[in-house]
């Protein structure tokens, strides 16, 4: 059972970082052969990068909603996300290569990221009753030092 933290915290982190969000949709159920490579190239990618923490993956979460699959991403840095997706020593590369050569464009499978780069000082958390989630599984927590019972902190 995951170890509920009572009361409320913000994430504890004072350096620029990068949010990613990444995800396909199986428009054709019955292509298996198209959208299993694209399913299957994420949970790789991301032992790659726990594998290496220089390569800047903080944390990540993922998440499937009907035909959806979706991770959120932590980065240390746009520059890390950056050099990780154009490198032709890692994974991606070679992934997205394989995506143009025989998925993009047939409508079989949709792909999609959006990615939010963030200066230090320039976000806002808040997490109450929660597990280590988010930025502050990512970085680490502090108590949110407000007395108030009405500042819901959103």
């Amino acid at each position: 059972m995951a170890n509920i933290r009572a009361g409320r915290v913000v994430a504890d982190h004072d350096e620029e970082f990068s949010v990613f969000t990444v995800g396909m949709r199986i428009n054709r159920l019955w292509k298996i052969h198209k959208w299993w490579p694209v399913f299957v190239s994420m949970p790789r990618m991301l032992r790659e990068l726990q594998d290496d923490p220089e390569l800047g993956l903080l944390d990540s979460r993922n998440m499937i909603g009907g035909r959806v699959i979706m991770g959120v991403q932590y980065w240390k840095s746009a520059g890390h996300l950056e050099r990780f997706a154009h490198s032709t020593d890692h994974s991606h590369r070679r992934f997205w290569k394989w995506f143009n050569q025989n998925v993009k464009g047939d409508g079989d499978v949709g792909l999609w990221h959006e990615h939010y780069p963030t200066r230090a000082g320039e976000f806002e958390t808040s997490y109450s009753n929660m597990p280590l989630y988010g930025l502050a599984k990512a970085t680490a927590t502090k108590d949110a030092g407000r007395t108030d019972p009405d500042d819901h902190g959103f």
